[in-house]
């Protein structure tokens, strides 16, 4: 299991320094005011959403599927390897982007709240689990070339729609107010409907793998 996880790290090494730069150029846009430190908060679903496509890629490239379905590991073990990658990946993009909110409120580079910006990439990393909830099941059973539109149009579907809140906001539209306990409890909701939806995802995509042939 260690190793299926330690091969998708390796096949990501070459895109390493390009999703560091990535960061870092839309760090130094939000420290200049091209835009609102809000949008690295999106970084992660960004993040979660190609780093699990791209090693997908890469195993269809070298056809590692047909070999790895033979190890002890077996369809089972390929399955909860690419979960678990997936939980790492979003939980190293949500630290990355927390650390580099911090670096730009100590720079003075802030207008929002460092707390609620937090929040915000708390609030991203549960989106992120819920959309590969989707698109990991259409990973393993059509592989990443087929998936791959389906998951991009979820990562483009939310980003508009925060993109559009915000011009809205920008604008002075003022949208009508839920009520408090729908705020409250919005934040329990998404953690239950994050993990409860990744683990019925990774039901689901074992039930997909077992049946799949190659």
């Amino acid at each position: 299991m260690t190793g299926l996880i330690y091969k998708d790290f390796l096949a990501l090494k070459g895109h390493l320094t390009t999703y560091l730069v990535f960061f870092l150029v839309y760090g130094g846009l939000c420290l200049s005011g091209v835009f609102t430190a809000s949008v690295l908060c999106g970084m992660v679903v960004l993040m979660s959403l190609i780093t699990p496509m791209t090693t997908v890629t890469s195993d269809d490239v070298s056809r590692w599927n047909r070999f790895a379905i033979a190890t002890p590991a077996c369809r089972r073990g390929v399955v909860t390897g690419k979960y678990l990658f997936t939980l790492l990946v979003t939980l190293a993009s949500t630290v990355f982007v927390s650390l580099l909110l911090a670096v730009l409120a100590l720079a003075g580079g802030l207008e929002e709240s460092l707390s609620e910006l937090l929040l915000s990439a708390l609030a991203c990393a549960g989106i992120a689990l819920i959309m590969n909830a989707v698109a990991l099941p259409l990973l393993l059973k059509f592989g990443a070339e087929k998936a791959r539109m389906v998951s991009m149009a979820l990562f483009l579907l939310v980003f508009a729609g925060f993109a559009l809140l915000g011009l809205a906001a920008d604008r002075g539209l003022t949208l009508p107010a839920p009520p408090a306990w729908v705020l409250t409890a919005l934040p329990g909701l998404l953690a239950i409907l994050a993990v409860g939806g990744f683990a019925l995802s990774y039901c689901i995509a074992q039930a997909i793998y077992a049946r799949k042939e190659f």
